[in-house]
């Protein structure tokens, strides 16, 4: 065995790897859940709060989906870690944030989807799923933040 398949087979191959990469995008789609959530609770404007909530409830269903490729892959595996959101000082710099995380989250998810497809294709067509529904939330905080006030507190 050369030294290139031992070090893949310490760090546990591709299904390892797809595994680290499966639990990190989870964490990243469970803390912008409850970015998304509390972005909402301090909308400048009532629509938007909607808004951000609606966005919030998806990435949570997002998260759980996330959580269950895992399950199924990991068995018994606890997905769960403590999450940060990130904030802004007004609500059009919250919704940047957010736009930002929203954009790499689908980026990510893509990327996993497409690494991974041939391995482990249902988790992949999950993800890759969860990667439309993603740009779908961003196109939506892009509106969000077209009509918002840069200024607005």
């Amino acid at each position: 065995m050369g030294f290139l398949a031992r070090m893949q087979a310490r760090k546990g191959g591709p299904r390892g790897r797809f595994l680290r990469e499966l639990r990190s995008v989870y964490l990243d789609a469970r803390r912008l859940a409850a970015q998304l959530r509390s972005h909402s609770a301090r909308a400048s404007y009532p629509a938007h709060a909607v808004e951000l909530r609606r966005l919030g409830e998806q990435a949570d269903a997002q998260a759980a989906a996330l959580a269950e490729a895992l399950r199924a892959l990991a068995g018994n595996m606890d997905p769960s870690d403590r999450v940060q959101p990130r904030d802004g000082r007004n609500h059009w710099e919250r919704l940047s944030v957010d736009l930002t995380d929203l954009e790499a989250l689908r980026r990510r998810l893509t990327d996993i989807a497409l690494h991974h497809d041939v391995d482990f294709a249902t988790a992949a067509a999950t993800i890759a799923r969860l990667a439309r529904a993603t740009a779908e939330m961003s196109e939506a905080v892009r509106g969000l933040l077209a009509r918002s006030d840069p200024h607005a507190a």
